[in-house]
């Protein structure tokens, strides 16, 4: 991706300088407006590849900018990742509303930053291009039978990882009912949730109705909120209706990843079953350990496949020398609360090898 022309807009000379100075090691050609007349300007004068826009500027702010750029014939497919200081879930509605490509808060990695202009570069340009990759969709699920081990934060960063490494569209569904956490983390609303949808027919249930439910978080992933407040958690019905649903988004070639929580109820057991792997995680700790081990003994009895089971170490309470597991973990999530470079590049290294066996 070197050689394309990045514009930033954004009014704070130290965070234009920054963004300049790694790009360019990259390899990227940089242009530079401090603000949004400015950046209208430039948008037109250099045609950039993509365009990282600032969303709290004086006078004219990013959601207009952003606006102005997609709704000008000349310059409405040239993609616009957003910064944002902001983390309020009204702030990334609207980005996305005014046709935003990516969402990303400050602060951030210089990396993370590279990663996200990279996905949306090489997405705008199968869009362009017409190559769309005909592999179907599958459906992968994260449970633990012990609370706290960081199922939703490794739900999330895998479905990110995901659309980052591989370019491929997510449904991230929150079925660690009936409150679930996903929302909470993201900043999304839970007005239409995935209890709303599974009350709905079937016969409505084609990938554009699906869709009606779902949230934008990233461009290329969409997120099916759990209700978040202490309701039931359906009838056997929605238990068939789940089985349609996810038969209907891998048909629509979607990843769905399924976040299960740590209750084991009929509806857990549905997605499981449905599922072509699901990761059991443990913090690695020595209680979380001997309940994954008695999750994978008596899975058969559940009706699941021993194949479909991966254990998954997730070091949510800090490092872990030595993780006493009967089968080999195929991944370790180091604890990275010290944000150490070598730490940082260890967990990315562990997502990474999620994301190498979901594919």
């Amino acid at each position: 991706m070197s050689g394309k022309k990045i514009l930033i807009i954004d009014d704070e000379f130290p965070m234009r300088y920054l963004i300049e100075h790694q790009l360019k090691r990259e390899g990227f050609h940089v242009t530079l407006a401090k603000d949004g007349p400015d950046g209208i300007t430039a948008v037109t004068q250099h045609q950039p590849d993509l365009v990282v826009l600032d969303v709290m500027m004086p006078g004219m702010d990013g959601f207009e900018v952003c606006q102005q750029i997609k709704t000008t014939p000349e310059t409405s497919q040239i993609p616009v990742i957003f910064l944002t200081a902001s983390e309020a879930k009204e702030y990334k509605t609207r980005a996305f509303a005014v046709g935003a490509d990516d969402y990303l808060t400050k602060p951030f990695l210089a990396e993370e930053l590279l990663a996200h202009i990279s996905a949306v570069l090489k997405r705008t340009e199968r869009v362009n291009t017409g190559v769309i990759s005909p592999s179907s969709g599958r459906v992968v699920s994260i449970f633990s039978p012990k609370g706290g081990v960081g199922t939703t934060t490794l739900a999330i960063q895998l479905s990110e990882a995901i659309i980052m490494h591989e370019n491929r569209p997510v449904v991230l569904i929150d079925l660690d009912l009936p409150v679930g956490g996903i929302a909470q983390m993201l900043s999304l609303h839970t007005h239409r949730n995935i209890l709303d949808l599974l009350k709905a027919s079937t016969e409505h249930f084609s990938v554009p109705y699906i869709r009606q439910f779902t949230q934008r978080h990233r461009a290329d992933l969409l997120v099916v909120p759990a209700p978040g407040s202490f309701v039931g958690t359906g009838s056997k019905d929605m238990i068939r209706k789940l089985q349609i649903l996810l038969e209907k988004l891998v048909e629509g070639g979607y990843q769905v990843l399924l976040d299960l929580g740590s209750h084991l109820n009929e509806i857990t057991r549905t997605a499981m079953r449905q599922s072509d792997m699901v990761f059991v995680v443990t913090s690695g700790q020595s209680v979380a350990n001997k309940l994954c081990e008695a999750f994978l003994r008596d899975a058969p009895e559940l009706g699941l496949e021993a194949r479909r089971l991966l254990p998954v170490v997730n070091e949510t309470h800090g490092r872990i020398q030595e993780v006493d597991l009967t089968r080999l973990p195929v991944a370790r999530i180091p604890h990275t609360s010290e944000r150490s470079r070598t730490r940082l590049w260890l967990k990315e290294q562990g997502i990474r090898k999620l994301v190498s066996i979901v594919k």
